[in-house]
């Protein structure tokens, strides 16, 4: 049987450009993955953070009026001012009153009619309930909430000068952030 010789002829990169190549593949992969888990990361590092700049009471005549009545009413406007100071939006979905939804307030009898709480956002009326309603805050928005409240017993509250009230905004993301205000 004839041998067989090995042909050494052949062409073939060296070692050294062999082993450039990979480290660069290498380092070229370790960024991508780098970008990609930075990515991620940053998707769930955002967070919501509303604060309260402001908030204060006035004496108001509130007036409401429907297809069915029309009623005057003496009682506050209580105006906060929010601002969201984190990475994420925040959405406001409930505002409570001494810890109670506001819209456990309204349509409360009380002798002659019904009385209701309810809510300006900017000026918008944002409905006479947060009920399906939501205000939305991008990160660095700032949004002025006035909370108007009649002078009168509702849900077993009875609204009267001199009272401290907690007012607390709820978000979607189930944070809370109360702050307290007497009423002049």
């Amino acid at each position: 049987m004839p041998r067989r010789s090995v042909i050494r002829d052949e062409k073939a990169i060296s070692p050294v450009i062999a082993t450039i190549i990979i480290v660069a593949v290498a380092i070229v992969m370790s960024i991508a993955v780098a970008y990609w888990v930075l990515g991620l990361a940053g998707t769930f590092t955002r967070y919501e953070k509303l604060e309260i700049t402001a908030m204060y009471a006035t004496n108001t005549n509130l007036q409401y009026s429907n297809e069915t009545y029309e009623w005057k009413i003496s009682g506050w406007n209580v105006t906060a001012k929010l601002r969201n100071t984190g990475s994420a939006t925040a959405t406001v979905n409930m505002i409570l009153i001494n810890g109670k939804p506001i819209d456990v307030f309204n349509g409360t009898a009380i002798l002659d009619g019904l009385y209701y709480v309810w809510v300006l956002v900017n000026g918008e009326p944002l409905g006479q309930a947060l009920k399906g309603t939501e205000a939305v805050l991008n990160p660095g928005d700032e949004r002025t909430f006035v909370i108007s409240i009649p002078r009168a017993l509702l849900a077993g509250i009875n609204f009267a000068p001199g009272m401290s009230i907690e007012i607390t905004f709820h978000t979607a993301a189930g944070s809370d952030y109360p702050k307290v205000v007497v009423l002049p």
